[in-house]
């Protein structure tokens, strides 16, 4: 058998055997129950349809459940680590930490970059890492904050050759075909690559811990981080943040006991070995077209799955705690990220059934898809439950007697329903209950989380939280399954992870009115099957209802900063605030101090200033040399005077770029610009040049 070609049967060893057989006992129970619940009150016509629907989503619940409960049990035992090797051989490999870049803010970014870059220096054996910023972006703006921070940067840190940024004019293949592009350009000078976000942080220890775990397995082809939400301000960041920190240690202990060496990628803070990344993680193309076709949109499933075929093992490192990311601040940005994702994911029922997966590879796959088409299953368990009971009630037929065939629980009809709930409403709540346990029972670990009282008052309130946003969550879902599978596509955008002031509750209103309306329309038909079937389905439609308010009351940072300042939702990073951490924040602002001349600029205000400054233009021209030039004579000349005597307002958009793209263009408008009688040029020039002068001072300063 070719090496990585995994069969189900080599797949299930007493571990893992333990494990799916607990999941799909925790399936089964509730089904049987549910099933007999239809047979007593009557419901033939249908009841397998519904019971199979109801099968596919309690074994989603149960999935997560058994993840926890095995991850508690594991959490009692030491977590054996990984022994790490020493540096001293012969031939060290090399690093390439590659920072993808599509339109971010570049203080957030420069200032996480350094951070790690510092950090990295305290430890022994940094030199065999560099940095790379691979930008992608767009907006003029934006790269020529790219340029300046880079170059101040490299000079303040003394770091040119080994923090390096490169930008693509042309954004092929998005994220994954920027990190194509930097592998076929540099990646046979390095051993491994770590892939970050353009959020992600991560200390100098985890980074060359991560190093030197690789270089003591070589069958090790992905080493993926668990990364930690940080910096979270609104009530619905701060709710996101703690459940990253306090449910996930215990799920990601159960992910390990079963996934072992054939875990998944999740596209960030992981490290990879380059070689065989390159020689068997190349992306296909899928059948048809996009958006369900064509380009792979989500690519860090695939490479793993590609990796393991190939023969190499992709872990997650659990005990890694110093790797960091952002996340959305509110319930909109959250689903326009889920939009991208949901369409990626989808794209990988093409690749369930391709030869040489292993077991496990297509078990990560799967549930991805299920991840978001669970959304659109439950709509319709909801839909397909109301016609039955509405046809049952009806037909004015009388219940089935409370024992007799089928009937081996010998319970009241109502007791069976509430059993039903109890059983189905466990599962789901068994991860937060048992993550709660494993706090009380971990040394230290409610204290970080705020003590025991507020620890327990944070579950609860996230809880409570979880139950008004799910049937929300569960309308976007559903809608996003349907638009892929309509060919709706999605944009290419940057994702916004800044609080503000939150959602306005118009913007909210214009967001959900949507679900409001659905709410509604579900509510007033619930009320026409029964009495007891609106009040079984009113927590559901009830939320999609309120969901305008729901989702602005989340988006508020002054809620999430009420909550922590009375220590509910807090996390260890609040109460311990690593070094890297407080690093980040303090290089935003210095960031701002010595950039400021970008700050309330546009386009247009970013191309003059590249124009008249002499720092940024001769940045923009040595990095503009280093690409042929698609001007002519004579229309680099058209477009100079036009920008000297009519200001940006008489170039468009693209002729814009393309003065910026000219190295000879920008430094002949800097000479005109200082040497021309400023009463010849256009009038927006003359703030510039006394912009300029207190940019001087700035500098000097």
């Amino acid at each position: 058998m070719k090496r990585g070609i995994v069969s189900i049967g080599q797949f299930f060893d007493w571990q893992r055997l333990f494990f799916f057989v607990t999941a799909l006992l925790f399936t089964v129970f509730p089904t049987v129950l549910f099933g007999n619940l239809l047979w007593r009150v009557g419901i033939e016509e249908g009841l397998w349809p519904v019971s199979l629907l109801f099968a596919i989503l309690t074994w989603n619940i149960s999935w997560g459940a058994t993840h926890s409960l095995v991850g508690f049990f594991k959490r009692r035992r030491p977590l054996r680590r990984p022994v790490d090797v020493s540096l001293e051989q012969e031939h060290p490999g090399s690093v390439a930490v590659v920072l993808p870049v599509y339109n971010e803010d570049p203080r957030r970014v420069f200032a996480g970059l350094k951070a790690m870059y510092e950090s990295l220096q305290k430890q022994e054996g940094a030199e065999v890492f560099d940095f790379y910023i691979l930008s992608d972006s767009t907006k003029p703006e934006r790269w020529l904050e790219e340029e300046q921070s880079w170059a101040t940067l490299c000079r303040d840190l003394k770091a040119f050759g080994r923090i390096n940024y490169r930008r693509r004019s042309v954004n092929t293949d998005k994220k994954a075909g920027n990190l194509l592009e930097f592998c076929e350009s540099w990646g046979m000078r390095y051993r491994y690559m770590v892939t970050l976000d353009a959020d992600s942080v991560m200390s100098g220890e985890t980074l060359m811990t991560l190093y030197r775990r690789m270089e003591a397995d070589t069958r090790i082809g992905i080493l993926q981080t668990a990364p930690k939400i940080v910096y979270s301000e609104s009530f619905w960041g701060r709710l996101q943040q703690f459940s990253n920190h306090f449910y996930g240690p215990v799920f990601i202990a159960g992910l390990n006991f079963w996934q072992g060496g054939q875990g998944n990628y999740w596209g960030h803070n992981a490290i990879i070995r380059m070689a065989p990344f390159m020689e068997h993680c190349a992306l296909p193309d899928l059948p048809g077209r996009e958006p369900f076709g064509g380009k792979i949109l989500s690519h860090d499933f695939v490479e793993a799955a590609l990796m393991q075929r190939a023969g190499f093992e992709v872990r997650l490192a659990e005990d890694l705690e110093q790797s960091y990311e952002e996340c959305p601040q509110d319930m909109v940005e959250h689903a326009k990220r889920d939009r991208r994702w949901c369409q990626g994911n989808m794209q990988h029922f093409w690749l369930l059934f391709s030869r040489g997966l292993t077991f496990a590879s297509r078990l990560h796959l799967a549930n991805g898809i299920m991840g978001y088409a669970s959304s659109l299953l439950w709509a319709l368990f909801l839909v397909l439950s109301g016609i039955l009971m509405y046809n049952r009630v009806r037909s004015n037929l009388s219940l089935l007697p409370t024992s007799g065939v089928g009937d081996w629980f010998q319970i009241p009809l109502s007791d069976h329903g509430l059993l039903v709930a109890g059983v189905t409403f466990s599962l789901l709540f068994l991860p937060k209950l048992l993550a709660l346990i494993d706090a009380f029972l971990s040394e230290g670990r409610t204290r970080v989380f705020g003590g025991g009282i507020r620890c327990t008052l944070s579950v609860l309130l996230e809880i409570v939280s979880s139950a008004l946003v799910a049937p929300i969550m569960m309308l976007y879902h559903g809608q996003f399954v349907v638009f892929t599978a309509l060919g709706k596509g999605v944009g290419w955008s940057t994702q916004n992870r800044l609080a503000g002031d939150g959602l306005s509750l118009y913007d909210a209103f214009v967001s959900h009115r949507g679900h409001a309306i659905v709410g509604v329309a579900f509510t007033l038909l619930a009320r026409q099957v029964s009495e007891s079937f609106l009040y079984w389905t009113l927590p559901v439609s009830g939320a999609m209802v309120l969901a305008p308010f729901v989702s602005w009351i989340l988006s508020k940072p002054s809620i999430g900063g009420w909550l922590k300042r009375i220590g509910i939702l807090v996390t260890p990073v609040e109460h311990k605030v690593e070094e890297e951490l407080v690093a980040v924040r303090e290089n935003e602002s210095e960031w701002k101090r010595k950039n400021w001349i970008f700050e309330d600029t546009d386009s247009v205000a970013g191309l003059m200033n590249a124009v008249v400054d002499p720092y940024l233009n001769a940045i923009r021209v040595t990095l503009a040399g280093e690409s042929k030039s698609s001007l002519d004579a004579g229309s680099a000349e058209r477009m100079g005077k036009a920008l000297l005597y009519r200001g940006v307002n008489g170039l468009s958009s693209s002729e814009c770029k393309l003065v910026l793209g000219d190295a000879e263009l920008m430094s002949s408008l800097h000479r005109q610009v200082w040497t021309l009688d400023p009463e010849d040029l256009h009038p927006s020039w003359g703030p510039l040049f006394r912009r300029y002068s207190w940019v001087q001072l700035q500098r000097v300063g």
